[in-house]
C-alpha cells in the first residue's frame, strides 16, 4: 500500500539529504509524520490528503510550510525555525478561526503567513494568539458571501510588527444586502461602527485591498486601519481582479463591474476623507479598454487602465 511506501521513503537513509517534500492527493493514510533525520529538509507542502487528520513535524529545519485541506491537529517540534506558512482551506470551514486560536503554539517566530477560506462559521476572537514576529500577512477571502471584514481586526491585534497587509476581498456573489451605497451619506456615517478601543497598530506601513467593493463592514475596517495605524505610509484599493503576468486584465462580468464601480463611491463618499496626508492613497479602478465597454445600458465616468491590455 501506498502508506507502507511512504513510511518506508521517509525512514530511508537515502533521504537524509532530502530539502523539499511534497505530498498531493495522497488518501490512504490519517496521520503524516515527518521523522528527526531529514536534518536538510526545508520545504513541506501537503495538498489535499482527503483522510488525513494529523500532522507530526519532527525534522528539526523546515523553514516553509504550505498546507491545504481542513484545520487538523499540527506539530512541530522546532517551531523557532518555521519563518513562512500558508494555510488554504478553500472549500471547508474555520480556517481564519483556527489561525487566531491555534496556529500560533506551532509558529512561535513566524515572518510571514497566508490564510485562504471559503466559510466561517463562528466570529473572530476577542483576545486571539499572538504572532510576534509577524511582518507579512496575506488573507484570501474566497467568494465569501456576508462576511463581516471588520473582524479581521483580530488579525492586526495579533501581529503587533505587521508591516505589510493584503487582503483579497472578493470576488463578490451579491453584496446589496451590505452594500453602503443604498442609505444617504449621512445616514451611513452615523451607523458606522466607531474606531475599536485600545487597538493600535505601529508598524503597519503598507495595506492593499483587491477587490474592493461597497460592503459596509470592508468600508468599515478600512476606516479603523486610518484611525489605528499612525506608521501607514501605503493605502492601495483596487475595485478589480486585478491582471495576470503578462500584465492583461482578469476578466470581469457586468455584475463584477458595476459592484466596483459603486465601490468607488464608496471610496469617494466614505474613505477618503479619512485618510491623513501622510498616507499615499491609490485607488485601482476597472480597465477603460477590458471592463468597461460590458456595460452597454449604464453611464460610467472616464476610467484609467488598470495594466496594459
Amino acid at each position: 500500500m501506498f502508506v507502507w511506501h511512504l513510511s518506508t521513503l521517509l525512514r530511508s537513509s537515502c533521504t537524509t539529504s532530502l530539502e523539499k517534500f511534497e505530498v498531493f492527493w495522497c488518501h490512504d493514510f490519517t496521520s503524516l509524520k515527518i521523522p528527526s533525520h531529514l536534518q536538510k529538509l526545508s520545504f513541506l507542502r501537503v495538498f489535499l490528503c482527503r483522510r488525513l487528520q494529523m500532522i507530526e513535524i519532527n525534522a528539526p529545519n523546515v523553514s516553509t510550510f504550505m498546507f491545504r485541506g481542513p484545520p487538523m491537529k499540527i506539530s512541530i517540534i522546532n517551531s523557532s525555525q518555521l519563518k513562512r506558512v500558508a494555510m488554504d482551506g478553500q472549500f471547508y470551514s474555520g480556517m481564519f478561526q483556527y489561525a487566531l486560536t491555534k496556529l500560533q503554539s506551532i509558529t512561535s517566530n513566524l515572518q510571514a503567513l497566508t490564510l485562504f477560506s471559503t466559510t466561517e462559521a463562528f466570529n473572530m476572537p476577542a483576545s486571539p494568539d499572538k504572532f510576534l514576529h509577524l511582518r507579512n500577512l496575506k488573507i484570501y477571502c474566497c467568494g465569501m458571501e456576508n462576511f463581516d471584514f471588520l473582524s479581521l481586526i483580530s488579525f492586526l491585534k495579533s501581529c503587533p510588527a505587521l508591516e505589510s497587509f493584503f487582503l483579497s476581498a472578493g470576488p463578490h456573489f451579491d453584496v446589496r444586502q451590505d452594500s453602503i451605497i443604498h442609505g444617504s451619506s449621512s445616514a451611513v456615517s452615523s451607523h458606522m461602527r466607531r474606531r475599536i478601543a485600545g487597538f493600535h497598530q505601529g508598524n503597519l506601513k503598507k495595506v492593499t485591498i483587491t477587490g474592493f467593493c461597497s460592503s459596509k463592514s470592508l468600508i468599515e475596517l478600512t476606516r479603523q486601519i486610518l484611525e489605528s495605524c499612525s506608521s501607514l505610509q501605503s493605502l492601495v484599493l483596487d475595485t478589480t481582479g486585478g491582471y495576470d503576468n503578462t500584465g492583461i486584465c482578469d476578466s470581469m462580468g457586468n455584475k463584477a463591474v458595476m459592484e466596483a464601480l459603486r465601490g468607488l463611491e464608496a471610496i469617494k463618499n466614505y474613505i477618503k476623507g479619512k485618510v491623513p496626508s501622510s498616507v499615499n492613497l491609490e485607488v485601482l479602478e476597472p480597465c477603460g479598454q477590458c471592463h468597461v465597454p460590458k456595460l452597454t445600458e449604464c453611464h460610467v465616468p472616464k476610467l484609467r487602465k488598470l495594466g496594459p491590455c
